[in-house]
């Protein structure tokens, strides 16, 4: 379980984007951040895997080696192509790549015919899913992933969520920030809602997600 305790975190002084937050993410659930824009889920991300200071304590141990961060933006090597930039990072971690593995990864994500072509042509759906390879290989414990679905097409969406489902029930953290309160009804087993500085944690026990919106309309 990761816990996060008081967290606190302003850009300036009458600016406090995170006010005492307090939550927990347990293994073998996907959990989905809600929130306006500028509401802070980008920023509660950041402090989580330290990309920001923050008051937060979490061992550094737990961040590099158990916490995969998947942001909106990725700076990846371009002129690589994805097959090569994996074999990197695993000779960076002087760890060995089980090649069955990865196969079967590629095949779920049906990255066949992207995974030897150069990261420069890939697009953001398809760099999250190398990103994920990447991950589920050196198999990160908890994943963090910022609005995933915004910006790619619905047949890449439901690659994602069919893996990360799968992830999930070998025992995995996920949590998902997202705007689409229809992904997040439809996919996460806990849903967490951030607004003024504070996080809400609920069970989706909600019927549809017209009732989600209702429940949130009442909170801003």
């Amino acid at each position: 379980m990761l816990e996060i305790n008081n967290l606190n975190y302003s850009y300036d002084a009458k600016l406090k984007v995170l006010d005492n937050v307090t939550f927990k993410i347990e293994k073998g659930k996907i959990y989905c951040l809600l929130g306006i824009n500028g509401a802070g889920k980008t920023t509660l991300f950041n402090c989580i895997t330290g990309f920001l200071n923050s008051n937060l304590e979490l061992d550094e141990k737990l961040i590099n080696e158990k916490i995969l961060y998947i942001q909106d933006e990725m700076n990846l090597y371009r002129n690589l192509s994805g097959r090569e930039f994996i074999k990197l990072i695993f000779s960076l971690k002087e760890k060995s790549l089980d090649e069955e593995n990865f196969k079967i990864l590629v095949q779920d994500l049906k990255m066949e015919e992207k995974i030897g072509d150069t990261i420069s042509t890939y697009s953001l759906g398809t760099k999250q899913k190398l990103v994920l390879i990447i991950g589920f290989l050196l198999k990160y414990e908890y994943i963090f992933m910022d609005e995933p679905f915004g910006a790619i097409d619905f047949i890449s969406a439901e690659y994602i969520i069919n893996i990360l489902q799968k992830y999930r029930d070998d025992n995995n953290g996920i949590v998902i920030s997202t705007h689409l309160i229809d992904i997040a009804q439809e996919i996460a087993d806990e849903i967490l809602f951030i607004n003024n500085g504070k996080i809400y944690q609920v069970r989706n026990n909600f019927i549809d997600s017209k009732q989600l919106k209702e429940w949130i309309r009442k909170r801003l």
